[in-house]
């Protein structure tokens, strides 16, 4: 598949089958996740992969925001392995742990899209209470949840999906 209609492709699923999602495309997820860039090479993440269904439990008590998909990945960095930008700039003491998880999540995101697989990009939930229910040690910064599962038979993409700015208001060109 062409990558731009990959990108249209992938929208964020709300509601996911019971149907159990195969350990070999986990296992391709996870491989994308592990070669994406990050800064400086210094690869901060960490990806508690949640499929028993004793951490499934723990993560649909502690935020609505898992769908109660039949996979979750909740992707953290490491504050003792993330670049800090130490130059005397603008930026200047700067982390990048939660760009690089982002971008970690972006790539696990698509190539879950091209298996066939929905997923949802989830941020809305209170950090503590995941630190608290999965003994997070204090150094591992939870960013972002990547619940993964085949869409239910009924489930569409928002009618937001498909909104789009033009290329025009968010391009300047110099």
């Amino acid at each position: 598949m062409d990558f731009l209609d990959l990108c249209k492709k992938r929208y964020s699923v709300r509601k996911f089958s019971s149907k159990a999602v195969e350990e070999e495309k986990i296992q391709k997820i996870l491989e994308a996740g592990r070669i994406a860039p990050t800064a400086k090479n210094t690869q901060p993440q960490k990806i508690f992969y949640l499929k028993s269904e004793e951490a499934l439990a723990k993560v649909n008590a502690a935020t609505p925001m898992a769908f109660h998909a039949p996979v979750v990945l909740m992707i953290c960095y490491d504050t003792t392995q993330s670049y800090i930008l130490a130059a005397d700039t603008h930026f200047k003491n700067y982390d990048s742990g939660e760009v690089d998880t982002a971008i970690v999540t972006t790539m696990m995101m698509m190539q879950a899209t091209e298996l066939g697989l929905g997923t949802l990009w989830a941020r809305g939930f209170d950090s503590q209470k995941l630190i608290d229910a999965f003994n997070l040690p204090e150094n591992m910064h939870p960013v972002c949840l990547l619940d993964i599962g085949y869409p239910a038979d009924d489930c569409v993409p928002s009618e937001r999906h498909t909104l789009r700015k033009s290329l025009s208001e968010n391009l300047i060109e110099l």
